[in-house]
């Protein structure tokens, strides 16, 4: 069961709600509990293996995550997701760390808008 909730979340091409993942693995095996995607999700959580977007579409979302950690756009419109050049998030992270005088160790930096293929189809 767990190969399939990731393999759902490995081939999606937008963020999924744990609903989202539910649902369309209901179609394939229609025994599949909601209990079981939610455990899954937090156990995936747990080991860094998935991200949670927030705010799009009014509830948490999915992703599956990178090894290190990477400023992330999502759109708005479509759900697009794109990572974005580093240098912006770690010049952010060191002039946070300087000035606080805390030993930063992660920076999870999300950002939403729209993104330029909605934009240019507005």
């Amino acid at each position: 069961m767990q190969e399939l909730l990731i393999s759902i979340l490995a081939h999606a091409e937008s963020p999924l709600s744990a609903e989202q993942v539910w649902e369309e693995a209901c179609q394939m095996r229609p025994e599949t509990g909601r209990a079981t995607v939610y455990r899954l999700f937090e156990k995936l959580e747990g080991l860094k293996l998935l991200r949670r977007i927030h705010g799009y579409q009014g509830c948490s979302h999915f992703i599956p995550n990178l090894p290190e950690p990477m400023m992330l756009f999502f759109c708005l419109n479509c759900g697009r997701v794109d990572y974005l050049d580093q240098q912006p998030r770690n010049a952010l992270v060191d002039t946070a760390g300087q000035s606080s005088g805390h030993h930063i160790t992660d920076c999870q930096l999300q950002l939403s808008g729209i993104c330029t293929t909605c934009k240019q189809n507005a």
